[in-house]
């Protein structure tokens, strides 16, 4: 009797905690519920953006063609020869001779149906820089107008090398540096930076 008791009691108890003689095992107070249903992970797609070589430069070369970059190659020491090439390999190549190194940029002329290349090349004389303006037509880059040198005291942050002229059509103002005797100089001469007008390069 007392044994059929103590039976009756346990079970009360276990019923009061919760418990079953029947069901699995609960979960400890305090987890969380097991998570039948499946989750869907939508993954999004990374886009890298094309690295440019190192000073490139990129612009509308050709007219009514997807722009493309313009970029320093390197230099053939031996023959100091600078080489341009360009994003697009079927796009020429330009080759410079007599200097050692340039930098990119593009100008652009309402009077020009293409965005221009702009080359401040690097020659042997470390006072001067000296300026190549190209235009991309039939197939192949033609020289806008003939090189010419600025001494690089002349050159600073807001110096445009050369532009349009406003008063001439046909024509470009383009800077460049000359020396003058001057008495006053240790030198015997000083550098002065004039500007010109030539013709450009017909469309």
């Amino acid at each position: 009797m007392t044994r059929t008791i103590g039976c009756g009691i346990l079970l009360i108890m276990l019923q009061a905690c919760g418990g079953s003689t029947t069901q699995g095992p609960k979960n400890i107070i305090g987890d969380p519920e097991p998570n039948t249903e499946t989750e869907t992970v939508i993954e999004t797609p990374v886009i890298s953006e094309p690295i440019l070589p190192k000073g490139a430069v990129t612009a509308n070369y050709i007219t009514k063609k997807t722009p493309f970059y313009a970029y320093v190659k390197g230099v053939d020491k031996s023959l100091d020869i600078t080489e341009i090439a360009f994003e697009d390999a079927a796009i020429p190549a330009i080759r410079i001779p007599e200097t050692v190194g340039a930098s990119l940029s593009s100008l652009r002329f309402n009077e020009f149906e293409s965005d221009l290349l702009l080359v401040t090349a690097k020659i042997k004389d470390p006072n001067f820089n000296k300026y190549y303006l190209y235009q991309f037509r039939n197939g192949r880059w033609e020289m806008v107008v003939n090189r010419f040198a600025i001494h690089r005291s002349h050159v600073n942050d807001t110096l445009i090398p050369i532009t349009v002229d406003p008063a001439n059509p046909g024509y470009m103002l383009r800077y460049y540096s000359v020396f003058d005797l001057d008495a006053k100089s240790d030198l015997g001469y000083t550098w002065r930076l004039l500007r010109e007008s030539v013709p450009y390069l017909k469309q």
